[in-house]
């Protein structure tokens, strides 16, 4: 009892003398409010939920009356009910520094001395020279990181590449069940159903999760940042660290939270707090735009490649004669006593051997043979040893430079249309579009997968002078159309899609509108290095204006022919299981033609039971 009086006559002692108007004025502060995350500055929101957070106790709080508790608390004295790493000193580091620069505290008396020994420790042990964001490539098996993810990243001023495993990574993700079901975790994870909070690892184990076992690309963007404001941003992290956050998928999501951690040491935001959506390549676009002090915030993109991209890269740099003897020592169960192998110098051995490894380290989390593989590594490790020290092969950059089709090099995300349509030559109509996201495989391949299609929400209406119909809604559009199988494996590369929504039964009319769900698998080739066959087998089925199941088999073809141009031919023979011997096939050729970043023109043309035919215009853009 003694010391809570003791606490509220020294808090109002001081908060008695002080300016108000000065209190009021950094309660204001741009900083003040990120550092507490608050929504705006006349909200008594904030994106915080734990209320361990804030050391405002009234039930109604606001930056001036948290501004207020934290002077308070830093100026409480240590006792024995309170360890000192509880202590608002230790707890606070980041709001302690901004306070200081804003305010002279030695008008309200001298600061207690707290020895903050887990935030010593901790603080020590983040390396603090250089600052980064990490973006990890989509990953089309997990919902949950099909639009790529972001990670925190800080550095020494050597950037050693030897060491950079051990750097100090932070990450941002929902807090969620073990064994969740992945479709409650989709519809949980739009609506807001798990916390969220960040969490600190050494990059190793981000680089083993994405690189190693799930086989994505990263870049690293790194920042132009001061000294000062980076260990700004690594004292706030502490301050967040325990705290939770409310968690959704579309907006408040890995992807916002950096984009505002680092929005505390910028003028300017990177990401508008009215933006609906928000992607990671959106966050890395407008890094490239952003400036800091009157400068460039974005100082350098680094690439890092996944175990597959290096083994690929090897792949690559093997004579044919190295790749043959790669293939017979893998079809021999890894027996070294191949002739052709044998009259190697040490020098190619040694190149045989590191491709190997990587092929092994691929093969495992491709094939999911642990025990297999793990007898060929160490036939391997036996063969290796018996070598001299030393690398006989790198990753070697090539024409295909990665750091040049990085994500913040892709299109926008989101589309407007307009255009017109025409239905068997005669009847004329006009178009309209939007997409919420992300990327069609007529897109430019700058910053993604080549081959591929990745669309949520993309809606098309159709307008004549007495209606106004929609064409088509496709809630989902996914399809990867070239998984390519890993060198030596004599397999042809995989294909699939899925996709549901809403469209027109038949190209004849506009108001025979039907939901549907649909899913292909199937095989494709690559013609070239811009063309792509392909052939899938699938199911698709019908509700609405009319009940059914189809069984459907298409070929198609896919090529760049020039950098801008793009063309797709699609054949199609479905069955219907409803009504016996009840076939349709259709064909479908669609060409785009961007012309500048934000911009292109497409033309479709499809013959299914009617022809039809259209002329559209699409603009992209992003928040």
């Amino acid at each position: 009892m003694i010391l809570t009086c003791f606490f509220i006559i020294y808090g109002f002692s001081y908060s008695s003398s002080a300016s108000e108007q000065s209190l009021i004025e950094l309660s204001k502060n741009k900083q003040w409010l990120k550092l507490l995350h608050f929504k705006t500055i006349s909200s008594s929101k904030s994106y915080i939920i734990s209320q361990n957070f804030f050391l405002n106790t009234a039930l109604v709080n606001s930056p001036l009356n948290e501004l207020k508790a934290t002077l308070t608390a830093f100026y409480l004295p240590v006792s024995n009910d309170m360890p000192n790493d509880e202590h608002a000193l230790c707890r606070f580091p980041a709001r302690l520094r901004l306070i200081q620069q804003q305010l002279n505290l030695s008008t309200y008396g001298e600061l207690p001395y707290i020895e903050c020994s887990q935030y010593m420790v901790w603080r020590q042990q983040i390396k603090d020279d250089s600052i980064s964001l990490v973006f990890a490539s989509g990953y089309m098996t997990n919902p949950a990181s099909m639009y790529g993810h972001l990670l925190l990243k800080f550095s020494d001023i050597d950037n050693n590449k030897n060491s950079e495993l051990l750097d100090n990574s932070f990450n941002y993700g929902a807090i969620v069940p073990n064994k969740e079901n992945p479709l409650l975790y989709v519809i949980r994870g739009v609506f807001g159903g798990y916390d969220a909070s960040y969490s600190d690892q050494q990059f190793f184990n981000h680089k083993h999760n994405y690189g190693d076992i799930e086989l994505r690309d990263m870049w690293e963007y790194k920042l132009a940042l001061t000294s000062e404001d980076i260990a700004l941003i690594i004292d706030h992290l502490w301050e967040i660290l325990p705290a939770k956050f409310d968690y959704f998928f579309i907006d408040e999501n890995c992807a916002y939270h950096f984009a505002k951690l680092i929005e505390l040491v910028l003028d300017e935001p990177i990401i508008s707090n009215d933006s609906l959506w928000v992607l990671p390549n959106s966050v890395t676009t407008a890094l490239t735009e952003a400036t800091y002090k009157n400068k460039a915030l974005l100082a350098k993109v680094n690439f890092i490649p996944s175990r597959e991209t290096v083994l690929l890269n090897y792949y690559g740099q093997l004579t044919v004669e190295h790749q043959q003897i790669v293939s017979s020592i893998i079809v021999h169960d890894f027996s070294f006593e191949i002739e052709k192998y044998k009259v190697l110098n040490d020098e190619d051995k040694k190149l045989i051997i590191e491709s190997l490894f990587q092929y092994v380290n691929v093969a495992q989390q491709k094939s999911k043979q642990y025990d297999v593989l793990q007898s060929a590594k160490r036939k391997l490790i036996s063969e290796r040893l018996q070598l001299p020290v030393g690398r006989a092969i790198l990753y070697k950059e090539n024409k295909e430079n990665k750091v040049n089709t990085a994500p913040h090099s892709a299109r926008k995300p989101s589309k407007f249309s307009l255009g017109m349509a025409a239905v068997n030559e005669k009847k004329l109509y006009s178009t309209a579009g939007f997409r919420l996201t992300y990327f069609d495989d007529l897109s430019s391949s700058m910053g993604r997968s080549d081959f591929s299609n990745l669309e949520m929400v993309d809606i098309e209406i159709i307008i004549d002078k007495t209606q106004v119909k929609i064409l088509k809604l496709d809630l989902i559009d996914i399809s990867s159309l070239y998984l390519p199988a890993i060198p030596w494996t004599n397999k042809v590369a995989s294909a699939w899609s899925v996709r549901a929504g809403y469209e027109q039964l038949s190209n004849a009319c506009i108001d025979c509108g039907v939901y549907f769900a649909e899913g292909s698998l199937g095989k494709s080739i690559l013609i070239g290095s811009n063309s792509l066959g392909f052939a899938v087998i699938g199911g698709k089925a019908f509700f609405g204006e009319k009940n059914d199941v189809t069984i459907h088999a298409k070929l198609g073809f896919l090529t760049s022919i020039t950098q801008n141009l793009k063309a797709k031919i699609e054949l199609k023979k479905s069955s219907s299981i409803s009504q016996y011997n009840s076939y349709t096939s259709s064909v479908k050729l669609a060409v785009s033609y961007e012309f500048s970043q934000d911009w292109d023109v497409r033309i479709l043309l499809e013959n299914k039971e009617a022809t039809f035919a259209t002329l559209t215009l699409n603009y992209y853009w992003g928040f």
